[in-house]
Parts: structure tokens; C-alpha cells; sequence
């Protein structure tokens, strides 16, 4: 059964779920036949060529287009590298309307991110399964993402949407003796289109489902002709969400979430004084003001027992309030919560006021949309001279962005939590690379690398009028309001105030001074053996500091309590609730201890080439990624928890594989092996507590070690030089290895060992053992015009979104396949391309959580069946 209504405003277009797997796969069986069977009668239509065509012109026609990389900081044939990387070009990403990091993984198969449309401070990329970790603004990211040669420190910069994409490179393993910030696991390299002197524009514009509006413009030329050239660009990309605001929704007004609405700009300056020099100068600037952070749906209040059939506890409305609940309500659980306190949770017509479930329609009277702000300039500088070139990479980047969640209270004001969040960075590259002349037996690059950044967090937590009513205990809420009538004014007068306006917050301040030497040397033994040889040495400083504020005290309780006359003990219970929320006193900022740490990157990597088109390699090299300083926000200074100063996370990697190119070049088949050993794994999670003996703690530390091996297959076959197929596939094993330790799923929790289970050896969670991408491409001449037909499906084996592995977090195997339509000119001046996403409307979670004592059962929905039109036209 589909969550979406069948009038849903959020996309009115979705009238029918297609439930029914025999229904879905006849339809899915439909459409491939139609693209079949065009596909084989337009093949057949290009097919006719003349009998004096050549046989050598009939094989050049079929061969692969040579994909050129900087990897490893020099243009080369990406098959040349001896390194797992995943290269997507410029035509292709065009072609699939690849904008951000979030379309990555259906064309880069074990690459992770969390999930799309969720906040700037949330973007944590991952690779084979290891490094997504969440928000936390004082940890690097173990997969950094490298735009136009600046590594993103605060990986949330990566909020963007990218227009006049060259090409991106997703890099496998340990990274760091050749560019920029140290990883442990990989990185993500961006880059954009250079400068040029030969004029041209271009202009995309797309409309569609949701209210779809986008439109992205390119222009570049000479100011100077040979000496200065420009590149400028601009986006705006807006977009209607999956998940109406019911509660804001008057009139012709609409609210959805999970929106986009992005705009951006960026200019580009190409200085060539002489062909031995040359400066690139970069300048961007973006803004996002997008209701986001809301779209876990409602789906169940789960059961009424829990898993080992005991009865859960019921919540009846709590009697002696002077409210008698009417309408159906449940009364145990999340919903059971209202129920309990309908005294304050009702209707205006009396009946108990319940959350919608089981649709995509929300009622959410606090959350504010996010804004996101950032912007950047860089300098890079190539210089060559002496067989050498020198390169330097200065740059600037900046970013605030402010969220505020909320919470699905309809028209009640609870609470509002979020972040205010302020960083920026300055980094200086400077590296030499000597040339890599054929016949030379050694050549080597060189450099250094300088950071200096700042995270300033504020973590605010401000209260509405029925905050006290929802965070009272059952007690402290019956104290106040369950008593004779005449004291029921002051009772209810108190219960406001306890929360009300109260408005605290918590401060952190978190920077970070890395400075680096680097060095990669190739040797060639022979043609064919290179041994390639890598080391780094960092310098790190880590500071951090936290203050705990409480900006607005709310009413004087006492004063209040005497105005209307309220009993001590009411006075005392409305305390009670206020301290719930402020446990601890305000104090100003506290230094965390400072990391000064040392630490050493390095990799090995023999290759060899079987031939020309075939070439093997080997690998194994050692990662690290720095410590932290993390506050626990909750306790005061005092506490033995309050600092946990977390170590460098350090990864041993292994590789092997080879790349070839077969059948005339026609066939390209990469294949990579891999082992991926991380120790002191940065993570938070559940373990016995070292200091105390029986005692379990959850809090970020060191997890001793998480593993991942497996397999990754590439391949791209030009059948034609009409139809081309395109295949990514990685079968993942990603484990614990060392104690993590997870509560059993519906049960009562009583405390102890019995309550936990132990996922030492287990997959990790949300990383399905296998993922394929696969597709195909089909372009040739029709009517005088050039048609294009583009299929790509993503296929995930089932996997459980909770290390709990619950039966409800559950997602199994499913395949999202995304179709074009193109029809331009021939000199392709102009192109139209109709654009369906999830053509088959796959059903499939990205998100599931099951049901507690406090909690619901919630899934996030994929995206269903979109369709849009785009426009592109070159000037």
C-alpha cells in the first residue's frame, strides 16, 4: 500500500500504488520490450551503410573514447592509472543530469552517502561501506571531496549543485601522497570545465513534476584574446518536496519538504602570459533556503506486545483533569503519549488529537527551512620550467548555515532544535612534478600542504507554550493538572511556563592547523614494471572548546505560582519539568585537551603491463585520518564523560587488480579485489564500559576495528558506434570486528547484558552486500535529427537500515531504473530530452526505524516516478 494519498498535493500526479510484484514486473517487462525492440529497429536503420566502407574504418568506428584523469596530478589515459578509480566524464554526467554528489552512487557503486536532502551538516560520504559519520562538527571526514584541487574540509561545503562538469573521480583507498588533506579511505575529486578562448554559451532549462524549475547557463570566451580568457555560470534550481506541511497549507499556500531551492553562481578567469604559465583564478558563490530536515513518515504505532509477547504498557488519559477524551485514539506507545496527556493534546472540537500516519501529509507547526550560505575563492598557478612543473593552490572557503527540525505536533508547539553553524578554511598547496618523459626510469612529485580551519557550532534548543505538557513525567503532569478544580488554572498557567520561551544552547568551537609533506616517485624498471613508491608526514593541532548557555530563563515560576495562587506542590512539579530540560548550570567556554599528533601516510604499488591494453597492479598502503576533542553536551564539566579526546583513525589497505581493453578496444574490463582493515575506527556506538565493570556507555570513541573486502567490476562495451553498455558492480562484505553492541529490537529494556546483542563480525548497517549498476546508451541520426535513448538502473541486494536487524528495518532487494528520450540537431545545437526517474515506480525505503517505548514505526520513502523536460541550447 502506498503512502501517498490519492489527492496528494505533494505530487498529484501518484494516483495508483502499484503493489501487486506480479503487476509491477509485467509493466517493467512492457516498457524494456518497447525500448527493445526500438532500440533493435533504429540499429537496424543506422545499419545500412555502403559496401565501400572499410574494414578498418568500421573498427575505428567501434573503439572506446580514451577517458583522461588527474589522479595522479598529470593528464593520463585513466587505464593507465594502477589505482582502483572511478572516472565519470563530462558527456555522461550531462547526460544523466548528474549535478551533485547525491547522483553518485547509481553510476559509483560502492560509494555511499547518507541521505539525499537532509542538511549541509549532515553530507559524510562513504566507501565500501566504512566512513559515513553523521553530524559531528569537530571529526574530518574519512572520504574528502576535492573541488578544482581544494580539498573540502568541512565535508557539509559539499552542499552544492555543480554546472560545466569536466569530470568526476571517485578515488578507492587510502589517499594523501600525491594532493591536499589526508584520507583514510578515499576521496571524491570534482572537476570543472577550464577557461577557453573559443566563445560559447549554453543554455539548460528544465520544468516538470513537483513544480520543477531549473535552469543553468555557461558562457566562456576571451577578455584578452590568448591572454585572458573567461568561464561564467549560473544555476537555480527549485523543486517542490515529497511531504506536504497540512498545518501551514491555507488557501493556495503550500509548504512541502524535502524541497530544493538552491541558486548559484560562479566565475572562472584562465591567465596564459606564455605556454609555461598559467594562473586559473576561481570565484563562487551559493545559497540554498530549502525545507529539508523533515520526511520520516508515521507508519505504525507497532503492536500493542512486544516481540516476546509481553504486553506493552497502556498510557489511558490521565483522569481528574476535568477533560473527558473523545474519538478513537491508541493508548499505548508514541500515540499513546497524547493520548495520556489529551488534558492539553486535543482537538478544538475535544476529540484527542492523534498524528497523521501512514502518509506522506505532515503537520509540523515549528520546523523553519534551512539556509545554507558558502562561498570560496581560489588561485591555482602551473609554472614550467626545467623539465619540471610547480604548481600552487591558494585558497579561501566560507560557509554558515542555520536549521531549525521541529517536530510532527500539528498545531502544538513543542520544541525546536537545530544548529547554527559557522566555518571556514585558508590552504596553500605547493608541489613540483617532474616531467614523465617516455624512457626515463624515475620521475616523482613533491609537495606541501598548509590548513588552518574553524567549525563554530551552536546547538540551540528553544521551548514553545505545550513543551511542558509533552516532556512533564506522567507524575509531574498529573501534579499540575489532575488536582481540584479551583487549583486547575494555576496547574495548567505553570505547566506552560515551565518550558515556555526557555531557550538554551550549546557552544562549540572546534579548530584545526595541518601542515604536510608529501612525495610519490614512479620507477620504471622496464616498459612495462613501475613501482610506484609513496609517503606523507602530517602535523596536526586540534583544538576545541564548548560553553553551555541558557540565553532565555522563562518566567520566575515562583512569582507566577503565587500570581495564581497554584499549591507548592505545583510550584515544584513545574520545576521539576524545567530541570528535565536544563540539567545542568550554564558555564562559560572550557578548553578541551588540545591533539598534537604526528602522523605517517603511505602506499607501494607495483604494476605491470601485460600489453598495451593490459595492465596489472598491485597495492598496500596505510591511511590515517586525525583525532578529535568531543563534549558531551549533557553533563557538566565535572563529570568523568564529559571530554572523550578520540584518537587517529589509521587504515591498511589492500588492492589488486588489473585493466584492460578488449576486442580492438571495444570492450574496456576493470576488475579491483580489496581489503580494507580500519583500526580505531572514529565511530558512536554501544560497548562495555572500560571504567566500570557491567556498566554499558554510547558516546563517540574508537571502535578497536572495522573491516571491508570484496570485489568491484567496471566495464563499458561499445556494441556499435551507435550503442554503447555500461556496467559498475561491487560485491561488498563490510563488518564489525570488535564488540558493537546494539539493544534487541521490541523488547523491554531492563538494564543489562541481556538486553544487547553483539554485531562483532556482522555487515554494517545500510551497506547491501551487493550493488549493480548497468545501463545502455543508443544515439544515431533519425529524420535529420540525432535521437537518443539512455537507460541506467541501480540494483541493491536487501539489507537492514539498523544494526538491531528488526524485521521492519528491513529493505529488500530492489532496482531503480532511470530513462531519457533525447531529440536534437545533428550539429547538436539544440536538444530536447525527456527525462524519467524510477520509470518503473519502484517502492523502496532509504530510511526505516522500528518502534520503542517512546517511538513509532518511521520510514523515509525513495523517490517515486518523476518526470521532467529539459531544454539545452548552445549559442
Amino acid at each position: 500500500m502506498s503512502i501517498f494519498r490519492s489527492n496528494s498535493l505533494a505530487y498529484s500526479s501518484r494516483t495508483v500504488s502499484i503493489a501487486n510484484p506480479f503487476t509491477r514486473k509485467l509493466i517493467a517487462t512492457a516498457v524494456s520490450l518497447v525500448v527493445g525492440t526500438t532500440l533493435v529497429s533504429l540499429n537496424a536503420f543506422a545499419a545500412e551503410k555502403t559496401e565501400q566502407e572499410s574494414q578498418k574504418e568500421k573498427e575505428n568506428a567501434v573503439k572506446l573514447e580514451k577517458v583522461v584523469v588527474t589522479s595522479r596530478n598529470r593528464a593520463e589515459a585513466a587505464q593507465d592509472v594502477p589505482l582502483p578509480v572511478r572516472v565519470i566524464g563530462g558527456e555522461r554526467l550531462d547526460r544523466d543530469d548528474v549535478k551533485s554528489v547525491w547522483d553518485l552512487p547509481s553510476i559509483a557503486p560502492n560509494l555511499q552517502l547518507n541521505n539525499p536532502g537532509e542538511n549541509a551538516r549532515k553530507v559524510s560520504p562513504g566507501i565500501r561501506g566504512l566512513g559515513r559519520g553523521g553530524a559531528n562538527d569537530s571529526m574530518e571526514q574519512s572520504v574528502g571531496t576535492i573541488v578544482d584541487g581544494v580539498t573540502l574540509y568541512y565535508s557539509g561545503q559539499a552542499w552544492a549543485d555543480y554546472v560545466d562538469l569536466d569530470r568526476i573521480e571517485v578515488l578507492y583507498g587510502p589517499q594523501g601522497t600525491l594532493v591536499g588533506k589526508n584520507t583514510s579511505l578515499g576521496a571524491i575529486k570534482i572537476a570543472t570545465k577550464l577557461p577557453s578562448f573559443k566563445p560559447s554559451s549554453s543554455v539548460e532549462i528544465t520544468a516538470g513534476e513537483l513544480n520543477t524549475l531549473q535552469a543553468k547557463v555557461s558562457t566562456t570566451g576571451p577578455l584578452i584574446d590568448d591572454l585572458l580568457a573567461y568561464r561564467g555560470t549560473f544555476l537555480v534550481d527549485r523543486r517542490d518536496g515529497l511531504y506536504d506541511n497540512t498545518y501551514l497549507n491555507f488557501g493556495k499556500s503550500r509548504e512541502t519538504w524535502r524541497e530544493s531551492n538552491k541558486i548559484a553562481g560562479r566565475i572562472q578567469f584562465l591567465l596564459t602570459p606564455n605556454e609555461d604559465f598559467t594562473g586559473r583564478f576561481i570565484f563562487d558563490k551559493l545559497r540554498s533556503d530549502e525545507r529539508t530536515n523533515t520526511g520520516s513518515v508515521l507508519v505504525s504505532n507497532g503492536p500493542e506486545t512486544w516481540a516476546d509477547g509481553t504486553a506493552r504498557a497502556k498510557t489511558p488519559p490521565i483522569d481528574g483533569t476535568g477533560y473527558t477524551a473523545t474519538g478513537s485514539y491508541a493508548d499505548y506507545g508514541y500515540l499513546g503519549k497524547f493520548a495520556e496527556r489529551s488534558a492539553w493534546f486535543h482537538n478544538s472540537d475535544g476529540t484527542v488529537y492523534q498524528p497523521p500516519v501512514g502518509t506522506t501529509d505532515i503537520e509540523n507547526s515549528e520546523a523553519r527551512p534551512q539556509i545554507t550560505n558558502q562561498y570560496g575563492a581560489s588561485a591555482q598557478f602551473d609554472w614550467s620550467v626545467a623539465n619540471h612543473t610547480i604548481t600552487s593552490i591558494t585558497a579561501y572557503r566560507y560557509q554558515d548555515f542555520d536549521i531549525k527540525n521541529g517536530g510532527q505536533f500539528g498545531q502544538f508547539y513543542v520544541s525546536n532544535s537545530g544548529q547554527q553553524l559557522w566555518n571556514d578554511q585558508f590552504s596553500q598547496e605547493l608541489r613540483i612534478a617532474s616531467d614523465t618523459e617516455p624512457g626515463k626510469f624515475f620521475d616523482y612529485q613533491a609537495g606541501l600542504y598548509y590548513l588552518n580551519a574553524e567549525v563554530y557550532s551552536d546547538d540551540p534548543s528553544y521551548y514553545g507554550a505545550d513543551a511542558g505538557a509533552w516532556f512533564a513525567k506522567s507524575k509531574q503532569f498529573k501534579d499540575l493538572l489532575a488536582v481540584p478544580k479551583e487549583q486547575r488554572a494555576a496547574g495548567r498557567e505553570l505547566l506552560r511556563a515551565s518550558l515556555d520561551k526557555v531557550y538554551q544552547s550549546s557552544v562549540t568551537d572546534a579548530t584545526a592547523d595541518s601542515l604536510a609533506v608529501y612525495a610519490q616517485a614512479d620507477f620504471h624498471f622496464t616498459e612495462k614494471a613501475t613501482l610506484s613508491v609513496g609517503v606523507r608526514d602530517t602535523d596536526e593541532t586540534k583544538k576545541n572548546k564548548i560553553a553551555t548557555q541558557l540565553d532565555r530563563q522563562g518566567e520566575n515560576l515562583d512569582v507566577l505560582g503565587e500570581q495564581y495562587g497554584a499549591t507548592a506542590g505545583q510550584i515544584a512539579a513545574a520545576k521539576a519539568v524545567r530541570s528535565g530540560q536544563v540539567p545542568i548550570e550554564p558555564f562559560s567556554f572550557v578548553e578541551g585537551n588540545d591533539i598534537d599528533d604526528n602522523l605517517i601516510a603511505w602506499n607501494i604499488s607495483p604494476s605491470y603491463k601485460l600489453t598495451d591494453d593490459f595492465n596489472i597492479y598491485a597495492s598496500v598502503g596505510k591511511g590515517v585520518k586525525s583525532g578529535f576533542i568531543y563534549f558531551n553536551q549533557y553533563v557538566a564539566p565535572t563529570d568523568p564523560t564529559f571530554e572523550t579526546d578520540v584518537k587517529a583513525e589509521e587504515t591498511l589497505d589492500y588492492e589488486l587488480g588489473f585493466k584492460s581493453l578488449l576486442l580492438n578496444r571495444s570492450l574496456q574490463l576493470n576488475v579491483n579485489l580489496y581489503d580494507t582493515k580500519v583500526t580505531d575506527y572514529q565511530a558512536s556506538w554501544t560497548r562495555t564500559d572500560p571504567r566500570n565493570d557491567g556498566a554499558f556507555v554510547t558516546a563517540w570513541g574508537n571502535a578497536p576495528k572495522v573491516e571491508a573486502k570484496g570485489i568491484e567490476l567496471e566495464s563499458n562495451y561499445r556494441l556499435t558506434k551507435e550503442l554503447d553498455f555500461n556496467l559498475g558492480a561491487a560485491y561488498n562484505e563490510a563488518t564489525y570486528e570488535s564488540e558493537w553492541l546494539v539493544l534487541k529490537p521490541e523488547v523491554v529494556a531492563n538494564n543489562n547484558r541481556n538486553d544487547f546483542i553483539d554485531r562483532n563480525g556482522k555487515q554494517i548497517a545500510n551497506v547491501p552486500k551487493v550493488v549493480v549498476n548497468y545501463g545502455l546508451n543508443y544515439q544515431t541520426p533519425v529524420a535529420g535529427y540525432l535521437g537518443r535513448i539512455t537507460l541506467q538502473n541501480t540494483y541493491k541486494s536487501g539489507s537492514y537500515f539498523n544494526d538491531n536487524q528488526s524485521e521492519f528495518t528491513y529493505q529488500k532487494a530492489y532496482t531503480v531504473s532511470n530513462l531519457s528520450f533525447a531529440l536534437g540537431s545533428l550539429n547538436k545545437k539544440w536538444e530536447a530530452q525527456l527525462n524519467i526517474r524510477n520509470v518503473f515506480d519502484t517502492e523502496y525505503a532509504i530510511r526505516r526505524t522500528t518502534f520503542t517505548s517512546t517511538a513509532g514505526q518511521t520510514i523515509e520513502i525513495g523517490a517515486p516516478r518523476y518526470t521532467s523536460l529539459t531544454l539545452k541550447y548552445n549559442l
